[in-house]
């Protein structure tokens, strides 16, 4: 669950989480993605994307996560 914990700890440090990627595809390295925005100490910002080997289970929970915090963050 190392992309599950990852998405887990972006959240809790204050990252804006710009989305989540999964393929279908198991020919590459890495089947899933987490694009996140990391910002300069003046505020400029830069995407960053992390590459997961990803289970179908651990992808529904990742998704499930990023849903919830897409939803509380709408409030």
């Amino acid at each position: 669950m190392k992309m599950y914990a990852r998405l887990r700890y972006l959240y809790e440090e204050g990252f804006e989480v710009a989305s989540l990627l999964v393929y279908d595809d198991a020919s590459g390295e890495g089947n899933a993605k987490i694009i996140f925005v990391q910002r300069d100490e003046d505020g400029t910002p830069h995407l960053h994307s992390e590459v997961f080997d990803v289970a179908p289970e651990e992808m529904t929970a990742c998704s499930a996560l990023f849903l919830e915090h897409l939803s509380r963050a709408e409030e």
